[in-house]
């Protein structure tokens, strides 16, 4: 039950329960937040979390998880750290999964059941790769017969949570691979992504769990549910900053743009 789970460990944290806010899109679901100010190391957190959540809440070592970014700058910069063996990103996740399989949207559409089930497989991608209205969203839902191999011998049960054709046969799509495997959602910047629009999106992909980790939480009736939070004084005070920020001012704005 997430609402009791919420409310036990935030009064642990916090000294005080804290009421959980459901999101009417996903009832039931566990839906968290990790508050930690712009470079404090959220996508080092976010690597462990993904561990964590694998091991204690799923008991697998085989997830498949969604990793959202807020641009396709950070896209592309999260693929490349999250591929490089060297990285201490991956090196985060490679401590709980004994193989770890990172991929594009693209890249998945390809997707085959056996690199799911040898291992830990990160997809990393935007809100808008999912969304209907963008080409690249539309790709996600279509039929694909390169995804034939995840939707033989389903028994009836799995068959009724997925989109299917007119006959009762499932889409093989993107979309619906998502909806077999259930997988634990990493939303980075999550203050980005807290409309009616991007809940109806992530609902139709049936996740285990969602976990958000952003500097500013969203509040009020609807907001996050910070399960921890981090204040920048914490980082400082331990040598966690990042880069220090120096700033001069110049009267002129060619010579600051120079």
């Amino acid at each position: 039950d997430p609402n009791l789970a919420f409310y036990q460990s935030t009064r642990q944290t916090f000294q005080q329960g804290i009421p959980y806010h459901e999101v009417a899109e996903l009832p039931g679901l566990p839906y968290i937040c990790i508050r930690i100010p712009t470079g404090g190391g959220k996508t080092l957190v976010a690597s462990h979390s993904t561990g964590i959540v694998a091991r204690e809440f799923l008991h697998t070592d085989q997830p498949l998880v969604l990793w959202l970014t807020p641009s396709n700058t950070i896209r592309a910069q999260t693929l490349a750290t999250l591929r490089d063996r060297r990285h201490p990103y991956r090196q985060a996740l490679e401590q709980y999964f004994g193989a770890v399989s990172v991929l594009d949207v693209d890249e998945a559409r390809t997707l085959q059941r056996a690199t799911l089930e040898g291992g830990a497989t990160i997809l990393v991608a935007t809100m808008q790769a999912f969304r209907v209205e963008e080409t690249d969203g539309r790709k996600v839902y279509e039929d694909s017969g390169s995804l034939m191999s995840h939707f033989a011998g389903l028994p009836a049960e799995a068959l009724a949570e997925l989109e299917c054709f007119e006959n009762g046969q499932p889409l093989r799509s993107l979309a619906n691979v998502l909806r077999l495997r259930r997988p634990v959602v990493v939303v980075d910047e999550a203050h980005n992504a807290r409309t009616a629009l991007s809940f109806a999106t992530l609902a139709r992909f049936r996740p285990a769990c969602i976990v958000e980790f952003t500097a500013t939480p969203a509040g009020g009736e609807h907001g996050s549910n910070v399960l921890y939070t981090v204040s920048a004084a914490e980082l400082k005070a331990e040598s966690m900053i990042k880069l220090p920020i120096r700033l001069t001012t110049h009267a002129y704005w060619k010579e600051l743009l120079h």
